[in-house]
């Protein structure tokens, strides 16, 4: 199984290369660095730094979305970051959700996904024409550079298996859901004309390791609340909200619940919903407690075939270290054997 991590570009970019080449060393796969220009560091520059401070870790943009940027410059800062960095970059793109919001967008639209990832691809490889009505190539492409659609609905997920070289899936510890999502990354491939098993399969799990569950599930308060507003969700996970809500106070957080300039004021505000159904919901949604839990939800997933999982941590305004303690400890030996 490999195991890739996702670090928020909060800070300088020295103290962000530092953290880089610490996760390296402590043995992960990957490192996912978010696109969200009103509240971190830009991306590409920060990819670029980490490409020319470490030696092995992949680094991955985790999501970026084609509309704060174009298509072609996405391919030009993936291309360029392979020149330092030669077989270690992958692209993520998704819809967008804090880069799109803040900059007054909407997301993108299944069908701008569908061309966005077309057209990447085909500006990495080099080709001609990859934009339509312009007869122009990408002169640094030629490039392999793994173009992965991050998803969670049938539609997006299907769309994947159509176009793009893997999947990010989104959503929950669910391996009903992980074989859904197989089936569809089929369907979509089947009708593309393309091989499913060379699609790859990246599982998202929110992640929050911590010495005890309780603190986990306490520093994991604003995403974990945030799932009540999704009752299909919900009631697919045979999970009871007995009316609780999402709080008003939680929603009106600057910019957002999951990125608050007060995030011990969000954690608070959190703990109001009940401890046990956050606790539900944590056991729905990743890997939220102590070493030896996480050690045994990913001997689950490798169980059903899982071979590489995101760990989405909940960390936004800090470095996620504990999990990096916690693997280099403990956890990367584990996951090695499975």
């Amino acid at each position: 199984m490999k195991v890739s991590l996702r670090v928020s570009p909060f800070a300088s970019i020295p103290e962000t290369v530092a953290f880089t080449q610490r996760v390296e060393a402590a043995g992960f796969d990957g490192i996912g660095f978010l696109d969200s220009q009103m509240i971190n560091r830009e991306l590409f520059v920060v990819m670029g730094a980490a490409a020319a401070a470490t030696s092995r870790i992949r680094l991955i943009s985790a999501v970026t979305n084609p509309l704060t940027r174009h298509v072609s410059v996405i391919a030009s800062a993936a291309a360029s970051i392979d020149d330092i960095a030669a077989g270690r970059v992958e692209i993520w793109i998704g819809r967008g959700f804090s880069a799109v919001n803040m900059a007054g967008m909407r997301d993108a639209t299944t069908q701008q996904l569908r061309d966005s990832v077309t057209q990447l691809r085909s500006l990495i490889a080099g080709e001609w024409d990859a934009i339509p009505g312009v007869h122009s190539r990408m002169r640094i492409g030629g490039r392999d550079i793994p173009v992965y659609l991050a998803a969670q609905g049938p539609r997006t997920i299907r769309l994947a298996g159509e176009v793009a070289e893997g999947l990010l899936l989104a959503g929950t510890f669910d391996p009903a859901h992980w074989q859904r999502a197989r089936d569809l990354v089929a369907e979509g491939a089947a009708s593309a004309g393309r091989d499913a098993k060379g699609i790859g399969l990246c599982v998202s799990l929110l992640t929050c390791i911590r010495p005890t569950r309780e603190q986990a599930i306490h520093e994991s308060g604003p995403l974990l609340v945030l799932r009540l507003d999704e009752p299909q969700w919900l009631a697919s996970q045979g999970i009871e909200t007995h009316g609780a809500v999402v709080p008003q106070a939680l929603r009106e957080m600057y910019p957002d619940p999951m990125h608050a300039d007060d995030p011990e004021r969000a954690l608070a505000i959190c703990d109001t919903v009940p401890y046990e159904l956050r606790s539900q919901i944590a056991d729905a949604v990743g890997l939220i407690g102590g070493p030896e839990d996480v050690v045994q939800r990913l001997s689950i997933a490798a169980g059903h075939g899982i071979e590489h999982v995101y760990m989405r941590t909940v960390d936004t305004l800090s470095f996620p270290e504990a999990e990096v303690a916690a693997y280099a400890k403990t956890i990367g030996a584990a996951v090695r054997t499975m």
